[in-house]
């Protein structure tokens, strides 16, 4: 019993996840600037974000890292008043189309209410929600283009 006692309290000390999918974001240590990760499928060359497990098109199991485009243009948007637990309200989601072909589900980083569709977006790192001790989660958003 005393065992199990020690491996809970172990397990409430562990400290909660702060980086959201590293295996769909890179961010690189030399300051370069972050990107996002598609995965294109070596048998028949179909891209996807985010990886899968088996390709949609022909069941391949092999898939090679592609880095994507930083900016893309906002398909469509929502301005979110009820979130989920942890997450600030309001808040901005939306979807971007990448030079690619691909279309991306993403928050927005900006005010509720001052986006447009077909309007120019970019990649961008920040909180999007927090963590069970309180901590922000960083994963990647989408801004205006600077001008």
């Amino acid at each position: 019993m005393g065992d199990l006692k020690e491996r809970k309290d172990h397990r409430e000390k562990e400290t909660d996840i702060n980086f959201y999918h590293p295996d769909l974001l890179e961010v690189p240590e030399d300051g370069s600037l972050p990107y996002l990760k598609g995965y294109r499928c070596k048998k028949c060359g179909q891209l996807d974000f985010p990886k899968m497990s088996l390709c949609p098109s022909c069941w391949g199991e092999e898939f090679e890292s592609i880095v994507l485009s930083r900016k893309g243009k906002l398909y469509s948007y929502a301005d979110i008043y009820v979130g989920q637990p942890g997450m600030k309200t309001p808040y901005i989601i939306g979807y971007i189309d990448l030079p690619e072909n691909l279309r991306i589900f993403a928050m927005l980083e900006g005010t509720v209410g001052s986006f447009t569709c077909d309007e120019d977006v970019e990649l961008t790192v920040a909180p999007i929600r927090t963590n069970k001790d309180g901590s922000s989660i960083i994963s990647y958003k989408f801004k205006k283009v600077s001008v």
